[in-house]
Order: C-alpha cells, then sequence, then structure tokens
C-alpha cells in the first residue's frame, strides 16, 4: 500500500512540473511528453488499486474500504478525463488554461492522496481517543484521592470505636480484681492472726492467682494505653519522681503495684499471717481503684470523642463520591453506544471495574448512616480497589494507544515530507529555469521582465505552501509532545521555506535562493532518512523507546545525528563561502546576503543544540 502513497505524491507533483519555462516548440513537445507520463503512470496506480480493492477486500476489509473509496472518487472526479484534457490543452500551446486545469488537477490529486493515506484521520482519531481517556483516568484518580480519605475517615471511627469497647473491657477487668480482692481480704479479716492450715493455703493460691491476673491486665493496659495516646482520649503521662524504667501509665502502672502488693500479701499468707497481709492487700485495692478510675476518664473521653464523630458528613461525602462514580460509569456506557466512536473499541477501559465500584460505596455510605464504620471501612477498600483497577485499565490501554500514535506519526511525517520533497525539487528546477531565462532576458533597467516576475512569484506561492505543509506537520509533532529535536527541525525548515517564498516574491532567484532551496531539500532528505530509520528499528524491536512513561517518537540518538547532521553542513557552506568569495567582494550586496543566511543557520542550528540539551537534562533530573 505505502508504494501507492509515494506514487500519488510524486503525481501530485508531476501534474504542475509540465508547464514550460518558454513557450517554444522545444518546450511544447517537453511538457506533453511529462504529461504524457504522468497519464501512464496514473492508468497503472489506478488499474492496480482496482485489482488490489479485491484482494484487500477478503483478507484487510479495512486497506480494502481505503482503496475502494479512492476508486470511487477517481470515477466521480472523472480524472483521467482531466488528465487527457490538460494533454490537449499544453499540444494546443493554451497555457494559461493548462495552468488553471493543473491546479485543479493537483488539487484533486492531493484529496486522492489524503484518501490513500488515511494517515491524518488515524493520527486524529488517536489523539481524540488519548485525550478522552486520560480525561477519564484524570476523574478516577480524583475518586480514587476522595475514597481513600473517606476510607481513612472510617479507619479512624473504626479504631475509636474499637477502644472504647477495649477500654469498657479493661474496665470490666479491673472491677473483676477489685471485687475478688475485696472478697478475699473478708476471709483475711475473717481468720484473724492464725487461719487453719487449709484456708490459709487456700488464700495463699487465691492471692498468688489474683496477682499473675494483675500482672496480666497490666500488659493489657500498656497497649490500651497506647492505643489511648493515638485516639487523644488521655493525656501524656507525667513523669513520677519515683517511677522505675519500664513503668507505664496511670492505669498499668497503678495494676503493676497492684501486682506487687499482692505478691508480698501473698507471701504473708504463705506464713499463715492473714491480718499482717491485710496492709498489703488494702495498698493492691487502693492501686486497682486509681486504675479503674483512670480507665473510667479515657472511656468517657472515647464516648465523647464517639459522640463528635461527623458521621453524617461522611455519609453525605461518601454520597458524593458515589454519584461521582455513576456519572463516570454513565458517560462510559454512553460513548461506547455513540456510533461517532470507533466500533472497534467496544468498551471504554475500566467501565466495568468503575461500576462495580458504586454498589459498594453505596454500601459504604449506609453503613456511615447507621454509625457502623467498621462495615463501612470494608465496603470502602473494596471500592477503592475496583477504581484502582479501572485506572490501571485506563493506564495500559493509554499505553497502547500512545504506541500507536507514536507509529502513526512516523509514517505520516515520512509520507508527508517525501511528497514535500517531491515538490520542493520541482520548485527548484523552476526557479533555475527562471533564473536562467532573468539572466538571458534582462530588461533596459537591468531588472527582470514581467514574465520571470510572475513566474517567481508563483513559485514563491508554492514555497509558502509547502510551509503551511511543515506547519501542519508541526502541530502534529506538538500533538505528540515527546520530541526536542524534530520540532525544532521542522520549525528551521517551515522558517527556510518562508523565507525562500520571500526571496522568490521579491525575484530573487540567484545563488542565496537556489541555496537555500538546496538546503530545504537536504533537511527533508535527513527528516526522511531519520524517520524511516526509527520505522525499521521500530518494526524490529517490536515499539519506541520510552520518554516521560510514554513512547518516544524518536531516541535521543536520533536526534542528535540531525543536529550533528545539520551542524556539519553549515560548517561545510561556511568553509566553502571562505574558500569561494575573494576578501574584496564581501562588501557586495550579494555576498552580504549570503553571509547573512549562512548567520542565520548557524543561529539556528545553535538554539537547536540548546533545546536539545535542555531535554537532556530534564530526562537525567527526572530519572
Amino acid at each position: 500500500m505505502r508504494a501507492f502513497f509515494r506514487c500519488a505524491a510524486l503525481l501530485c507533483a508531476l501534474a504542475v512540473g509540465v508547464l514550460p519555462t518558454t513557450r517554444t516548440l522545444a518546450a511544447q513537445e517537453g511538457a506533453s511528453t511529462l504529461q504524457a507520463e504522468a497519464k501512464r503512470r496514473f492508468t497503472e496506480l489506478h488499474e492496480r488499486m482496482q485489482k488490489l480493492q479485491l484482494v484487500k477486500a477478503a483478507t484487510e476489509p479495512e486497506q480494502g474500504a481505503i482503496l475502494e473509496a479512492g476508486n470511487r472518487f477517481i470515477q466521480e472526479r472523472d480524472l483521467h478525463k482531466a488528465l487527457d484534457e490538460v494533454q490537449t490543452l499544453i499540444q494546443g500551446s493554451r497555457w494559461d488554461e493548462a495552468l488553471q486545469k493543473m491546479d485543479a488537477l493537483q488539487s484533486d490529486l492531493q484529496s486522492l492522496l489524503d484518501i490513500l493515506l488515511a494517515r491524518t484521520m488515524d493520527v486524529e482519531k488517536l489523539l481524540a481517543e488519548i485525550k478522552r481517556l486520560e480525561a477519564y483516568k484524570k476523574r478516577v484518580d480524583e475518586l480514587i484521592a476522595e475514597q481513600k480519605a473517606e476510607k481513612e475517615d472510617s479507619a479512624k471511627a473504626e479504631e475509636l470505636e474499637r477502644h472504647a469497647k477495649e477500654l469498657e473491657e479493661a474496665k470490666q477487668a479491673v472491677a473483676k480484681l477489685i471485687e475478688e480482692q475485696k472478697a478475699l481480704k473478708q476471709d483475711a479479716q475473717q481468720a484473724g492472726l492464725a487461719a487453719t492450715p487449709e484456708k490459709a493455703a487456700e488464700m495463699e493460691k487465691k492471692e498468688g492467682e489474683l496477682k499473675d491476673a494483675a500482672e496480666a491486665l497490666a500488659e493489657k493496659l500498656e497497649k490500651v494505653e497506647k492505643n489511648a495516646a493515638k485516639a487523644g482520649t488521655s493525656k501524656p503521662k507525667e513523669a513520677q519522681p519515683n517511677a522505675k524504667p519500664g513503668e507505664g501509665g496511670a492505669c498499668s502502672g497503678n495494676c503493676k503495684s497492684a501486682s506487687n502488693s499482692m505478691g508480698q500479701a501473698q507471701q504473708k499468707l504463705q506464713k499463715n499471717t492473714p491480718e499482717r497481709a491485710l496492709e498489703d492487700m488494702d495498698q493492691a485495692l487502693r492501686k486497682l481503684e486509681a486504675a479503674q478510675r483512670e480507665l473510667e476518664k479515657m472511656a468517657e473521653e472515647a464516648k465523647r470523642k464517639l459522640q463528635e464523630l461527623p458521621f453524617d458528613q461522611q455519609h453525605k461525602a461518601q454520597e458524593v463520591t458515589q454519584i461521582k462514580t455513576d456519572h463516570v460509569a454513565e458517560d462510559m456506557e454512553k460513548d461506547d453506544k455513540n456510533p461517532k466512536n470507533d466500533p472497534e473499541q467496544k468498551n471504554t477501559p475500566g467501565k466495568k471495574n468503575i461500576q462495580q465500584a458504586v454498589p459498594k460505596q453505596k454500601a459504604a455510605a449506609g453503613q456511615l448512616k447507621e454509625y457502623k464504620p467498621a462495615k463501612a471501612k470494608q465496603d470502602q477498600q473494596d471500592a477503592q480497589e475496583d477504581l484502582e483497577k479501572a485506572k490501571k485499565e485506563l493506564e495500559d490501554a493509554l499505553a497502547q494507544l500512545r504506541q500507536q500514535l507514536s507509529d502513526e506519526v512516523l509514517r505520516a511525517l515520512e509520507e508527508r515530507f517525501g511528497a514535500m520533497l517531491e515538490k520542493q525539487k520541482e520548485l527548484s528546477a523552476r526557479t533555475k529555469a527562471a533564473d536562467r531565462l532573468a539572466s538571458a532576458a534582462l530588461t533596459a533597467n537591468g531588472g527582470a521582465p514581467a514574465q520571470v516576475v510572475e513566474r517567481s512569484k508563483d513559485i514563491g506561492r508554492g514555497e509558502h505552501e509547502l510551509a503551511g505543509e511543515a506547519s501542519d506537520a508541526l502541530a502534529l509533532l506538538a500533538e505528540e509532545g515527546t520530541s526536542a529535536a524534530f520540532p525544532a527541525v521542522v520549525e528551521m525548515l517551515r522558517d527556510d521555506l518562508t523565507h525562500c517564498g520571500q526571496l522568490l516574491e521579491a525575484t530573487k532567484t540567484g545563488v542565496v535562493t537556489q541555496s537555500l532551496q538546496a538546503e530545504i531539500e537536504q533537511t527533508l532528505k535527513d527528516l526522511i532518512d531519520a524517520l524511516r530509520r526509527q520505522i525499521e528499528m521500530n518494526d524490529a524491536n517490536g515499539g519506541c523507546c520510552m520518554c516521560n512513561g510514554q513512547p518516544a517518537l524518536v531516541p535521543l540518538s536520533a536526534e542528535l545525528r540531525l543536529v550533528m547532521i545539520k551542524q556539519k553542513r553549515v560548517n561545510k557552506q561556511t568553509s566553502e563561502f571562505d574558500q569561494q568569495v575573494p576578501a574584496e567582494q564581501r562588501g557586495d550586496a550579494p555576498v552580504v546576503e549570503r553571509a547573512a543566511e549562512l548567520s542565520r543557520q548557524q543561529g539556528r542550528t545553535e538554539d537547536l543544540l540548546r533545546r536539545l540539551a535542555t531535554k537532556l537534562e530534564k530526562e537525567t533530573s527526572g530519572r
């Protein structure tokens, strides 16, 4: 198929290039021969298109449809007849009419080229799809951030709820210890100075059990105190002047002290002196009651904080996120049903996961409304995971689209620059012919004849048209966005074409203009060569290199090579200028103009190097 693209581009240039520069019989015969060659090539092209259409319709329907559209366009515009009419006009030396017909024919051939290439449409579709999915990814990112924040709020509420529960359990455990210690104290009081050996052993065993229980409770209370500090339900522990290393807060410290006192009471009961154990039991009770009071304070604070939690606000915030998520799912559904969108893209990536997140968010909002943060948090976690899966699908789809975009842009630019090169060669040839005619037919006052002036302006219009093509290529590179040197080179190309057009509009067809045209042709060749190298490399490697997380159009090394080629060419031209132009002629106007052009080219090359250095610095610092 790409052979057709190049052939069609050649025909576009050839259709205009047959107009002779002089109206002699020899020129007429030459133009007629060129037009006949254009007709022959176009006929061959059309025949091959018709044959391939049948083959591609069965094997590659998409390309078959493109060929069918091209064949239909040729029939509707009757391009074969138009080519014959141009031939007749040339043979009859009806130059003005031939030129008008050629302009119309060139426009039709360009339209045929656009149909066959279908590149611009493909690139625009890819850019539109990338923009669409990036917009969805941004919305999903926002949803993930909101859902994560709401889940964290629920987690804090759940933690506070759990803390309040553990405080109640700790209070019950301390109350049980106090009750059992009081009961044992009463037994000891009744026993008096000495108890029966059996009773003494029973009391000693019970006190040991209480001691162990108090010690275990102290360890548990240390964790409770840490949770209280996190939850803000207790004040930081004040340093005690007689505190020992490893002592906990007020609750756990009192409980440890109680355990120690119980240990001392146990020893006295072991010696069967229950009355002497009463003081230690009283000390243990005082410490347990102090721990109990601290626990009650923390429990009250936890209860107060639970009552202050903005469950209503959390519930409403979750509902808002649910509505936003539902809107994203609905928009994706509408996009998928829109007949204007790509039929091959059956479902927007991530849509299923977005849809699955909505009922989970709704359930979480319901749990928050019922003051159940623990259950809400789990639903929120599940919803967040669905959203993150949707984001991953969008990212994968975007990576694939950007790879396709790079491939399409490479081929679109190669074909565009190829057509521009053919056109530029034709304009360069016409410039040289116009310059020869101007040299041979100067007017009495030394100016160019009207015929040369008009032709020079016409060639200048062609250069401006190519500058427009370069601007379109520049816009494509800006959309693609990964290259630094390529856009700069194309900017230089566009400016050179514009400058060349201005020179020709001023009827300057001499060495400066011709040198600039040669430079333009070489720049186009360099660009085409770099693009073809990259296309071949991508085909071999199965993809592009990366730039800022997305496929780069060309690697930095290829861009640097372009700059080096440009610099070497400027160096060579400067050296040739220095060798060829004698010192006594360097003040002449044409020589000064040529030197100024060389200086302009050098300045642009230096600017190109600065842009490339900036890009390299950004990529290096981003690693």
